[in-house]
């Protein structure tokens, strides 16, 4: 190139992309210590970032098995209601 720009490349991302990046190199540097200790800075940014993916990950996780364990619960409340439900039809007709 013969001209060398100092533009920001993130600037070219939309806001919402650039947004959640800007987040997550706040969360990044939380490592600062432990990267600007490795040989190559740069890769073991990379792998602090994915760090915190990570644990964002498996905070959605633990989330989602939370609300599956809430909704197994509630069908199987519906459905022994329902069986309960039936068995009472049933004993009303033979009345």
């Amino acid at each position: 190139m013969l001209f060398r720009t100092t533009e920001d490349w993130k600037q070219h991302l939309g806001p919402d992309d650039e947004a959640k990046l800007n987040d997550i190199l706040r969360k990044v540097q939380r490592h600062r210590s432990a990267y600007r200790q490795a040989p190559d800075i740069k890769t073991a940014q990379l792998w602090a970032a994915l760090l915190e993916m990570k644990k964002e990950n498996a905070a959605l996780l633990r989330k989602i098995q939370r609300m599956e364990y809430i909704f197994e619960g509630m069908t199987e409340r519906i459905k022994k209601q329902q069986q309960e439900d039936k068995e009472l039809i049933e004993s009303l007709e033979k009345f």
